[in-house]
């Protein structure tokens, strides 16, 4: 996930009848995300996981709770990986064995 996808995200509204997330805080929220991402503010992902944004009355500008709740899960796990890249292990044939090339 980079700091543009993050930027360029769009969810929908909430299904008639329901309520959704207000929009302008997980707005500037998306804001920290990016920025996180591109390594200019220390939000963790912690912070990506207890967030709580106001849930709107019905009819109020906002965004599909189960949306924006999916999109956290995976930006919570983009900021994990980019803190802490898994190693690269080069693959070792098994002991006792050769690797052929060319055949």
């Amino acid at each position: 996930m980079t700091p543009d996808e993050v930027r360029a995200i769009a969810f929908g509204k909430p299904r008639f009848g329901r309520r959704g997330y207000n929009e302008d805080e997980v707005d500037a929220f998306l804001d920290l995300i990016a920025e996180a991402l591109a390594g200019r503010n220390i939000l963790t992902p912690d912070d990506i996981h207890y967030v709580e944004f106001t849930i709107m009355p019905i009819g109020m500008r906002s965004y599909d709770q189960a949306q924006v709740d999916l999109f956290l899960d995976e930006a919570e796990a983009a900021l994990v990986e980019l803190r802490n890249p898994r190693p690269v292990v080069e693959e070792q044939p098994p002991p006792g064995r050769r690797k052929w090339f060319g055949r």
